[in-house]
């Protein structure tokens, strides 16, 4: 009778190869990390895998830029974004169209795909700079040998939130968990890409310039910066602190401003009548009054007649000139010549 042998179980053995150690095992997966089910659900992997695997039969391959507005999808059109990157020519477009239209159809995505390819094609110029913020982003959601689908750009989707939030105010009163769903989701958008930026956070500003067919409230921004705080225990978005209002001055402080002597200033010159009008008002608000060392002082006026002096200096000028001066005055003659008179010989 042969005996058989059995072989030992894998990793029981004393002295097996095989033992699995703490090593092996990877670490849990962060809880913010998903299929990003904001931009995908796992509903429509089946539906890529179809556009990929025929547009591989066709010898094609399109990158899509995919994006939503609102945290869970809706199957509506306005809240989805597809967006070709790829370059395709009337033909190439014409099939790619009719693969997601078929395979829309086929696992139950609705008509929101096909829709939001039709927008895409009126919107085309404006999404020249969301593409190209996509492209530099460069998060990938899907990829197989026919079709490559990005995410799109994390900013604009926050700002896309914040204004779809904004909109809808009178539901927020009524549902405070509808707030607090879209700012859990711009949290979680605002520190993947802070992530990518090496930590540094954002201010208001940046949200304004960026996207501005996209405005956003300071009010909205500030509950995101308070709700990533409270999360990360970190400066998401800086919001400008609020200007201090001066102190009232204390009691003290009065009685030393009342008796602080106020500065005098020189004010404008006023005109005083009688004085001569062609003069210049001249303005010493900033300077100082000239001193009267520096004026120089006015001399003695030159008198013409005794009427231009006072009665003291008129005698003076009485004794000078004497009373001789206005009598003893020359006698001035006119000469007329007579004609001279000629002899006449005859």
């Amino acid at each position: 009778m042969v005996g058989i042998r059995l072989p030992l179980s894998i990793g029981t053995g004393p002295s097996s190869p095989r033992t699995i150690t703490s090593d092996m095992i990877s670490p849990p997966l962060s809880p913010d990390f998903n299929f990003d089910s904001d931009a995908l659900t796992s509903s429509t992997l089946p539906a890529l895998e179809y556009i990929s695997h025929k547009l591989q039969q066709k010898s094609l391959h399109v990158t899509l830029l995919v994006g939503r507005g609102q945290p869970m999808p809706t199957g509506q059109a306005a809240d989805l974004v597809v967006i070709p990157v790829t370059e395709l020519d009337i033909a190439s477009w014409k099939i790619f169209y009719r693969i997601v239209e078929k395979g829309a159809r086929k696992f139950s995505l609705g008509q929101s795909w096909t829709d939001a390819l039709s927008q895409h094609i009126a919107m085309r110029i404006k999404n020249e700079y969301l593409v190209e913020q996509s492209l530099r982003q460069n998060e990938i959601l899907f990829s197989q040998e026919g079709l490559t689908v990005l995410n799109v750009d994390r900013i604009y989707t926050l700002k896309r939130r914040l204004c779809v939030l904004a909109a809808s105010q009178e539901l927020c009163k009524k549902n405070p968990a509808h707030e607090e769903k879209y700012i859990s989701s711009c949290v979680s958008l605002l520190h993947k890409t802070i992530t990518n930026c090496q930590g540094r956070p954002f201010s208001p500003a940046f949200f304004h310039r960026i996207y501005q067919n996209l405005p956003v409230s300071d009010e909205l921004l500030k509950k995101v910066s308070i709700a990533y705080k409270e999360r990360f225990n970190q400066e998401g978005i800086v919001m400008p602190k609020p200007k201090s209002k001066p102190a009232a001055p204390t009691p003290a402080r009065r009685e030393i401003a009342s008796r602080t002597p106020p500065v005098m200033r020189a004010g404008p010159r006023v005109r005083r009548p009688g004085t001569n009008q062609s003069r210049p008002i001249m303005m010493h608000s900033h300077s100082r009054a000239p001193s009267r060392a520096a004026t120089p002082k006015r001399g003695p006026k030159t008198p013409v007649s005794a009427s231009d002096v006072t009665p003291i200096t008129r005698n003076e000028w009485n004794i000078l000139m004497g009373p001789e001066f206005h009598q003893n005055k020359p006698m001035v003659t006119m000469w007329v010549p007579s004609p001279v008179t000629v002899p006449v010989v005859g």
